[in-house]
């Protein structure tokens, strides 16, 4: 019979668990789970290269299965195979570049944003029920030169992207571009990119640009496992895309994704996570 101290003992949160859980394997004290488990843990702490290796080793055992199939390829840098059926929650597939921009236009853009400091305006989109916000942050999309470099490199690497992300090459009608500046306590909750109003978007895309050191904590990028028939994602499944400096993620519109909530210890317009954000339609 549960006792009092029991009944009011707090339940380990989830990235617990997932601790507690990998301290055991390291340990030995219990051996690795031979289905997704401790790739799920891996990719939802933002440690893709220990997912990377986990669903190689899931993949040389089940080829054939199709979600292991298609995580393989989606960690290891493959063509994505076909998608799973759309009443399936599939993990959403993503293409990551580190060092896209090099440090010169890196540096450019850091600049172009810090000293524009007064065209950007504050976005606070209100969530279905009216009263909970759904995002908070400030944009511009005067993007300038540093948009003219972003949209001709998002053309030329298409191809790539398609192939990386199991859809087919289709020809670019728009690249739409804005720059966010995310200071302390500003998020954006769980969302479509492709909603009722955006149906054309079909890949987006965010460039991570900030100060170093980095000056903030947070702001990770969670890419949900999702389905299509009817739309919805799975809460507790999720690739976590941590901010580095001059790296970039692309990934389908059509994926429920969030931004965590960012910590700073200033309110220095200098030190926000900032970004370029896009869609390609």
């Amino acid at each position: 019979m549960p006792t009092e101290a029991m009944a009011n003992r707090t339940p380990p949160s989830p990235q617990a668990r997932d601790q507690r859980l990998l301290e055991l394997i390291g340990a030995g004290k219990i051996a690795p789970p031979d289905n997704e488990v401790l790739a799920d843990i891996h990719r939802r702490r933002g440690d893709l290269p220990a997912a990377s290796a986990e669903y190689q080793r899931l993949h040389a055992k089940k080829a054939g299965a199709p979600r292991i199939d298609l995580l393989h390829a989606i960690f290891n840098r493959g063509n994505a195979p076909a998608r799973l059926p759309p009443s399936d929650f599939a993990p959403a597939p993503f293409v990551q570049f580190d060092g896209f921009f090099g440090h010169a236009l890196n540096q450019h853009l850091l600049d172009y944003a810090i000293s524009r400091q007064a065209i950007f305006r504050p976005t606070e989109l209100q969530a279905a029920d009216q009263y909970e916000k759904q995002r908070s942050t400030l944009v511009t999309y005067d993007v300038g030169a540093p948009g003219e470099a972003m949209r001709t490199a998002v053309r030329e690497r298409l191809p790539l992207l398609c192939e990386r992300l199991g859809m087919p090459v289709f020809d670019i009608d728009f690249i739409q571009l804005k720059i966010a500046a995310y200071a302390a306590g500003d998020f954006f909750k769980a969302h479509q990119d492709n909603g009722l109003s955006h149906t054309g978007r079909r890949i987006s895309f965010v460039y991570y640009f900030h100060r170093e050191p980095k000056p903030y904590r947070g702001g990770d990028l969670l890419l949900y496992d999702s389905r299509f028939s009817p739309r919805a994602y799975v809460r507790s499944l999720f690739t976590r895309i941590v901010p580095h400096n001059d790296s970039i993620v692309f990934f389908p519109s059509e994926y429920f994704h969030e931004v965590l909530p960012v910590e700073t210890a200033t309110q220095d317009f200098s030190a926000s996570r900032f970004t370029m954000a896009g869609h390609i339609g």
